[in-house]
């Protein structure tokens, strides 16, 4: 089984989300939520593929809420 990549979901003055995805060489992608697809990979500066799986998706929306809940926001 693949493991999940490491992300961070930053939001904009509008509240938008997006997600920055930590590659193993040390660099970060970053992409918006709204059209990230599971299992579409992305690429890194290094080269490498970055892809995140449904699950992680499913995960990222949901710390999405999280935090716009914490900011009363909806």
């Amino acid at each position: 089984m693949m493991k999940s990549p490491r992300f961070d979901i930053d939001l904009d003055k509008h509240y938008n989300a997006t997600v920055v995805i930590a590659c193993d060489c040390g660099h970060e992608v970053r992409h918006h939520l709204a059209s990230l697809h599971p299992d579409k990979p992305l690429r890194c500066h290094c080269g490498a593929d970055i892809s995140m799986p449904a699950a992680a998706l499913d995960l990222a929306q949901r710390r999405t809420e999280a935090l716009k809940a914490s900011y009363r926001v909806h």
